[in-house]
């Protein structure tokens, strides 16, 4: 018994080092009832805008990004929220291969205010 009291700081380490990360979904949860305002200053301007009634609009934000890889090892494995089209990649033996990856968020804003959002593509994902 008093070898696993040894091993319960240890093991409760080791424990906390896998705590995962937030998804993209739930760092997008608290701009529900935020500004459009601030929604703005936080993100920029938006890459589109689209008036679904005159009191209500979806705005949305496109990320672009390559990045490169070797083999089968891709960067955001585990993180993909949706597997979106994807590049096909041609290169050489033994040089970095690339591949394009994207991510659109659309926040439906509703009288001045962030009442719902969603995302799709291959690079929604949660950058440290």
């Amino acid at each position: 018994m008093k070898n696993i009291l040894h091993l319960l700081p240890v093991l409760m380490l080791a424990l906390s080092a896998c705590a995962n990360r937030p998804t993209y979904a739930e760092t997008l949860q608290p701009w529900i009832g935020q500004s459009e305002e601030r929604l703005q200053q936080a993100w920029g301007y938006p890459a589109n805008v689209f008036y679904v009634t005159p009191d209500e609009k979806v705005v949305t934000y496109i990320k672009f990004g390559s990045r490169a890889f070797n083999g089968e090892t891709r960067p955001y494995n585990s993180e993909v929220a949706y597997s979106a089209i994807e590049t096909p990649d041609f290169g050489m033996p033994n040089t970095p291969r690339y591949s394009n990856y994207y991510c659109k968020t659309s926040f439906t804003i509703r009288n001045g205010t962030v009442v719902n959002y969603s995302f799709n593509g291959d690079d929604c994902v949660v950058v440290d």
